[in-house]
C-alpha cells in the first residue's frame, strides 16, 4: 500500500510529503526509538485529512508531527 510521509524532513530518515510503496527501512529503523514516526506515514487516501490536521494544529497526526520536530538520531 502506498503511503505518504507527512512529518517534518529528518535528514537520513525521511523527507516530508514523499510517497513510498511501503514504509522504508530508514523510517522503520528510526521508529524503534520513535514509534510515532510510523503514524506519520499515511495512506494516500488519508493525505488530505493528515495535512488538514497539521495545518489546523489539531488531532493525532499533529501531535505526532510535533514530536517528530524534536527527533534526533
Amino acid at each position: 500500500m502506498k503511503v505518504v510521509y507527512v512529518g517534518p524532513t529528518i535528514p537520513g530518515v525521511a523527507t516530508r510529503n514523499t510517497t513510498y510503496e511501503e514504509i522504508p527501512d530508514s523510517i522503520q529503523e528510526a521508529a524503534v526509538s520513535a514509534p510515532y514516526l510510523i503514524s506519520l506515514c499515511v495512506p494516500i487516501s488519508g493525505l488530505a485529512d493528515a495535512l488538514k490536521q497539521i495545518a489546523n494544529k489539531t488531532g493525532a497526526i499533529y501531535a505526532f508531527y510535533k514530536k517528530a520536530l524534536t527527533y534526533s538520531a
